[in-house]
């Protein structure tokens, strides 16, 4: 494990061969290493941010003849054009921990062709000091220039190239006079360029007084690095020549780094320091000097100034790590954990070189890399951050069984249901492409432990040396990266919300076999494990694709948090669908789009919740079955409705988004309407025929008889009749519960059984006799006790008060679920 490697103070681990940037023609090969203080589990190698996979003939993996995925660091990339330039970095795991290299930019050598120019004609008097200037073709690496004049090149004793391509000819006499022009040369790739246009110097012995003039403008910016040399050019011409004059605007000049040369200034080994603005002054005597301002930027590379020590931290607690950096340009800051980003954390958050971590949890332990990054490369810091675990200790069974008569068993058995974590189901594999599938899967319906979000996780079964695939036998357990090379499971970094039970990975390889698993994070900082996917080969594609796609018709705002969608599907019965896939974002925003799954071919509904109210969304549907995906539907854009804050807004029903939504929830909620309508426009008929029958009573009666008559309603028996005419039953009605609902007259109850148990002999654990819980259900619990509560008794030794009936909820009944352990649902079999 990493921490055989640890220091006390410091992480241990470090590259001592890092990818270096490399320059190279296209058709050429290049060769890119690393390795590390210790040797590598597993090697691979990132391009642009992301791991190559076997896609496309001109994708840059294709390009790829070394081990991109192996122990030996070593990667050979073949350039062919711009798809295999950018930045390669490579990650090496040692036990479950990953540190990752510097980037190393793979650029094309390229050279290309002069700027465009008028033809120029110059004529000073001999003696002066004459600046030519070509200008600078882009090439990469710079070019080498060479001056020509009279088609013949230069010697290199009469010329003084500046940092910027200029020629300087000191002193100049009529045989320096003739026709310039210039010569650019790659040295990598061997093209050379010529300019299209001619300078023609013209040198005479006298003329007229004329005051310093520049034959052009000299260079107005320097970009250079810290402890490289430049020489700021400033050369004007006159009669007489000119002399010139330095100085810095706001300092001093280095006195022991600078040289005054012919045509400019030299420094040597610049420093920050150096940093400003230089002025030099041309004068003769004649008219006004003239001025010329250069400014001097030093760029320093990245450097970590202060980092954090390695951190030990308990679950559920917060910690931050800090990183100072220093650079110029400043350097941005990015941080990975194990070799992978750091983002779509809702725990993380990054500012000013320092990553603040709340609540921490067990994934967050590992390796976190601080990089620093700008024009001139890049550095990076690390540390390990180590998370102790919760000590959680379990309920024994003893404590389960009720100690007295007064024991709330029931309280006790719905507080363990609480605690349990139920897993994620087996995940089901549909292919996307040659380099991605859509992974789905499901959760029962339990009263477990709330899940706070998912995590997607794959290890691709690698080929041992008999040509079997490697990566653990049947019955073994898939904890860890002991299986074997290649074996070691890879985590999606993005929380998946609860509500979604879809998530497209990608970045896989063609023609590999992976297994896939859902983790679940729960409520208490726990995570669970759901059953290994059965192992899932990703073919090529023969760019055939028999799924048509559907077609998305139409899209109605249902709420302010959900959006319903209809659409067509012209199937056929050769390639039957499964279900499909629903895609949506917001439309203003250039992210990943969110996926659900709706199961069954017949479906040509469904309702996207978990919305943001008045935003529009981007919405598009595939269709799948076990081996592929159809192409995308086209994109149909809607906005929710707008949060209503006037009234308290009814809780959006909740649809997961795995099941089909049909109507039935509306016409149940216009049903239960109409009921309770009913029942209130009878209330208020009867209520107006009794007052009406007493007045009457009143006027052609004696008080004797409406004594009698008044006598009569209050009989018992005529109230369970007039009871009746709502539609109920006397015989139902016990102390306000009616028997239909949460009433049972066995003396045993089936709890919940876990729908992950395998054997029947499992579910039968969950059988209880109803004798623990009947004493405990002060609503309804046998028709002795709930007749006697009707009557106003209680049972012996309850001195709880009983409730009134206009005040029984029926709905605890529901509340009271145990879902068993099942011992075999935690073993995860690959």
């Amino acid at each position: 494990m990493l921490q055989n490697f640890l220091p006390s103070e410091e992480v241990g681990l470090w590259f001592v061969r890092s990818p270096e940037p490399i320059v190279a023609p296209p058709g050429d090969e290049v060769v890119f290493e690393c390795s590390l203080n210790v040797p590598a589990e597993q090697v691979r190698w990132r391009h642009n941010g992301h791991f190559p996979h076997h896609s496309h003939d001109n994708d840059t993996s294709s390009s790829i003849s070394g081990n991109h995925s192996s122990r030996s660091g070593r990667l050979v990339v073949r350039v062919h054009d711009e798809h295999q330039a950018g930045d390669y970095q490579c990650v090496a795991w040692i036990g479950a921990s990953a540190l990752a290299s510097v980037p190393a930019k793979l650029s094309l050598a390229d050279l290309q062709g002069f700027p465009h120019q008028s033809n120029q004609l110059y004529e000073v008097v001999a003696g002066n000091t004459v600046a030519l200037h070509c200008g600078t073709p882009y090439s990469n690496p710079p070019a080498l220039l060479q001056y020509y004049r009279n088609k013949e090149k230069l010697q290199t004793s009469v010329e003084l190239l500046a940092s910027v391509g200029t020629l300087i000819l000191q002193n100049v006499t009529s045989q320096d006079a003739g026709s310039y022009h210039c010569v650019a040369t790659n040295y990598i790739t061997g093209q050379t360029v010529a300019s299209h246009f001619s300078i023609t110097l013209q040198v005479v012995s006298q003329g007229a007084h004329k005051a310093p003039h520049f034959l052009g403008t000299p260079c107005t910016k320097y970009t250079i690095q810290a402890g490289s040399n430049v020489t700021l050019e400033c050369s004007a011409v006159g009669n007489p020549p000119p002399q010139v004059t330095w100085l810095k605007s706001g300092g001093t000049i280095p006195p022991n780094r600078t040289e005054l040369l012919p045509g400019g200034l030299h420094l040597s080994h610049v420093r920050k320091g150096d940093e400003g603005v230089y002025v030099c002054e041309m004068s003769n005597g004649i008219g006004q000097p003239v001025r010329h301002s250069a400014t001097l930027y030093v760029q320093e590379p990245p450097v970590i100034v202060r980092e954090s020590k390695n951190q030990i931290v308990k679950e559920g607690g917060d910690t931050q790590l800090e990183c100072l950096v220093k650079g110029s340009p400043a350097p941005r800051i990015s941080w990975l954990l194990n070799g992978e980003p750091v983002v779509n954390d809702s725990h993380v958050e990054t500012s000013d070189g320092k990553l603040n971590i709340t609540q921490v949890e067990k994934r967050h332990a590992g390796i976190y890399q601080c990089f620093a990054t700008n024009d001139l490369g890049s550095a990076y810091g690390s540390v390990m951050l180590q998370v102790l675990p919760k000590q959680v200790t379990a309920l024994p069974t003893s404590d389960l069984m009720p100690e007295s008569e007064g024991t709330d068993l029931d309280g006790m058995l719905y507080r363990w249901a609480q605690s349990v974590m139920i897993p994620p189901s087996r995940p089901n594999i549909t292919r996307l492409s040659d380099s991605s599938v859509m992974v789905r899967w499901g959760v029962p319906l339990n009263d477990g432990l709330p899940i706070q979000f998912f995590k997607v996780q794959y290890r691709e079964m690698t080929r041992t040396g008999n040509g079997r695939r490697r990566g653990g036998g049947s019955g073994a357990r898939s904890r860890g990266p002991s299986q074997g090379k290649g074996s070691r499971w890879m985590t999606n970094n993005e929380d998946i919300p609860p509500h979604i039970r879809s998530y497209e990975v990608n970045g896989l390889e063609t023609d590999h076999t992976y297994r896939f698993r859902i983790a679940a994070v729960y409520s208490n900082n726990d995570n669970k494990l759901g059953p290994n996917s059965a192992r899932f080969h990703l073919h090529k594609s023969n760019n055939k694709n028999p799924l048509p796609p559907p077609i998305l018709m139409h899209t109605e705002a249902v709420s302010p948090t959900a959006i319903k969608i209809h659409w067509q599907y012209m199937g056929s019965a050769v390639v039957p669908v499964e279900g499909f896939y629903v895609y949506y974002r917001e439309t203003s925003s250039a992210g990943d789009y969110i996926k659900a799954t709706v199961e069954g071919e017949a479906q040509r509904s469904f309702i996207i919740t978990h919305l943001q109210a008045d935003t529009s969304y981007d919405i598009k549907l595939q269709s799948f079955t076990v081996g592929a995906a159809s192409d995308f539907s086209t994109i149909l854009t809607h906005k929710t409705l707008r949060a209503v804050t006037e009234t308290p807004a009814l809780p959006p029903q909740v649809v997961s988004p795995n099941v089909a939504v049909g109507e039935s929830s509306s016409t149940q909620l216009y049903l239960v309407l109409g009921v309770v309508g009913g029942l209130l426009f009878l209330f208020l008929l009867f209520f107006i025929v009794f007052i009406c029958n007493r007045q009457r009573n009143n006027t052609s009666h004696s008080s004797q008889d409406a004594s009698e008559h008044q006598d009569k309603f209050s009989d018992p028996a005529l109230q369970l009749e007039t009871v009746n005419v709502f539609g109920l039953n006397s015989k139902n009605l016990l102390n306000g519960c009616v028997t239909q609902n949460g009433f049972l007259h066995s003396n045993k109850l089936n709890i919940t059984s876990n729908p992950l148990a395998e054997t029947d002999e499992d579910k039968n654990q969950n059988v209880m006799e109803m004798a623990y819980l009947s004493r405990q259900n002060n609503n309804c619990s046998t028709v002795r006790e709930a007749s006697a509560s009707g009557s106003g008794s209680s049972a012996p030794g309850d001195e709880r008060p009983q409730p009134s009936p206009s005040k029984v909820n029926t709905s605890e009944a529901k509340s009271w679920r145990v879902i068993a352990p099942n011992k075999a649902a935690e073993e995860n079999y690959v």
